[in-house]
């Protein structure tokens, strides 16, 4: 069977629906996807407050105040948060007050504590101070019915921050995804590992865990499994306590050695595909039911060579997985660069073409294909900070042409 890579990428969508929402304690939503905006119910702060710890005054009371010649008041009353009203200040006195207290009624600056000093009954004052010096007026922060984080947000710690300052207790999020990714092969090995006849190191599930963590969704690396009918099944029946997601990479060239579509076919409803795109032309997707509740678990499963299951990560992986989370930008940034070098169109296949980024000295984007002559290599992933993604129906890019390229940013 085979199929074009817009019709491999709708199935992959339609196949990881979004995370369902969860109401959970505000210190538990770390990571979470925000599922609502997050607004102020009222100004913040909802009245006016002490910025630092000193006196409450009025301004005028201690405009004249120096270190040659510094301003007694009389200290009329300490304001701390148990004092359920606020009480008007009366001119010529200060209030002791802590930072964050609402300010008494009539007061309208705060004389830091280091210019005074300290005063119980009586406290001395020695710089001058302006109105509104040393107080957060009241809706600095936020205005009532204020935007403060958007939906689709990643919670993290300035989020938090945020929501807790709100008097937010709980919050309606979506969880992160839990992938887990698997490399299969009885030729690889662990990297600095070495085995009778030699092997090949297992790089595919490193990077792809990677590059999964930065796509928003929690990454779980499997070590190298062999291709061995019986290990292969029990890793992945293991594996669906944990998993929300799969995926799996090498195994599908067909060869009889090549266990994973027997496996999968048994364990799933996965089909594994031709899809014409370039690099990599094997492809898998599907589910794997999970007891008998009917909860299919998404399997995808990407070619062994590693720009191929880069390619195929980039192509429909990772959009699919940052829908699942809830994310509202679901592609990479692109911009609009000048071709340095010519590349050729595969007619009929769409084509991946990591590309080095840089700019000309009049500012503008140019991009290099990093492509070698025989073929793909290591070396191309290691060079390139940004791709191009040709459709099936494209024509050969030459010199200066302008060219659309997705950015790597992470």
């Amino acid at each position: 069977m085979a199929r074009s890579l817009a019709e491999h990428r709708a199935a992959a969508m339609s196949l990881l629906s979004q995370m369902s929402t969860l109401d959970v304690l505000v210190g538990d939503a770390v990571g979470g996807m925000l599922a609502e905006d997050l607004v102020a119910d009222a100004p913040v702060p909802a009245t006016a407050v002490a910025a630092c710890d000193g006196y409450a005054i009025r301004a005028q009371d201690v405009a004249q105040a120096s270190r040659s010649s510094p301003v007694t008041l009389a200290v009329s009353h300490d304001v701390d948060f148990d004092t359920r009203s606020r009480r008007r200040h009366v001119g010529g006195t200060a209030a002791a007050v802590v930072s964050g207290v609402p300010m008494p009624d009539g007061a309208d600056a705060v004389v830091a504590t280091a210019d005074t000093d300290g005063g119980l009954a009586r406290v001395t004052v020695t710089l001058p101070v302006g109105a509104g010096e040393n107080v957060r007026a009241a809706g600095r922060d936020a205005a009532a019915g204020d935007v403060m984080v958007r939906r689709g947000t990643r919670i993290g710690p300035r989020q938090l921050g945020v929501a807790a300052a709100l008097g937010r207790s709980r919050l309606l999020v979506r969880p992160v995804p839990r992938v887990v990714v698997i490399a299969v092969g009885s030729e690889l090995v662990e990297p600095g590992s070495t085995r009778p006849g030699g092997g090949v190191p297992e790089s595919n599930a490193h990077m792809l865990t990677l590059a999964i963590r930065a796509a928003g969704a929690h990454a779980y690396r499997v070590g190298a499994v062999p291709d061995d009918r019986f290990v292969l099944a029990e890793t992945l029946e293991d594996q669906l306590v944990r998993a929300d997601v799969i995926v799996t990479t090498g195994a599908l060239s067909g060869a009889p050695h090549d266990t994973l579509p027997a496996v999968l076919s048994r364990l799933s409803d996965v089909e594994v595909v031709d899809v014409d795109f370039r690099p990599g032309r094997r492809h898998g997707l599907g589910t794997v039911e999970v007891g008998r509740d009917g909860r299919g678990v998404p399997v995808f499963a990407l070619p062994g060579a590693p720009a191929a299951a880069m390619a195929a990560f980039e192509a429909y992986v990772r959009p699919a997985l940052r829908a699942m989370s809830g994310h509202d930008a679901l592609e990479r940034r692109t911009v609009t660069a000048t071709a340095r070098e010519p590349w050729e169109a595969d007619p009929g296949m769409a084509r991946w073409v990591p590309l080095v980024l840089d700019t000309d000295p009049d500012g503008q984007h140019v991009a290099t294909p990093c492509e070698v002559a025989d073929g793909w290599a290591l070396s191309a992933l290691a060079r390139a900070n940004g791709y191009a993604l040709m459709e099936p129906d494209g024509t050969d890019v030459a010199r200066g042409d302008t060219v659309t390229c997705a950015v790597w940013e992470a």
